[in-house]
């Protein structure tokens, strides 16, 4: 087996469903399985793509939703309302591009 002087090797462990559909997907595609972690990976990293572009829009959407709903608007004694709390909540879920969370971001 001849080792390509572009990659280095790291090892990870996956569970036992995410093997057996890596292999399915694999199989079905005729793509090395290394080569799906590969652009997996990639994607994850890379600033601006797709998936984190369309996740943390989908984020803000929720976050406009409920801040235009009425009844969100009622305040709990700390004196935050229904509305900001959840925005909270929803805000920590946000991705930095790089994979990173961004709790910051505000809609």
């Amino acid at each position: 087996m001849a080792f390509s002087v572009n990659y280095k090797p790291f090892m990870t462990y996956l569970e036992p469903d995410d093997i057996a559909r890596l292999r399915r997907f694999s199989k079905a595609n005729k793509i090395p399985m290394t080569q799906i972690i590969r652009e997996g990976l990639s994607a994850r990293l890379s600033s601006g793509d797709a998936y984190t572009n369309g996740f943390n829009d989908g984020l803000i959407k929720s976050i406009k939703v409920v801040n235009g709903i009425e009844a969100a608007q009622m305040r709990f004694p700390s004196g935050l309302s229904f509305a900001e709390l959840a925005e909270q909540e929803v805000s920590k879920n946000f991705i930095r591009n790089g994979g990173d969370h961004e709790p910051d971001r505000k809609p």
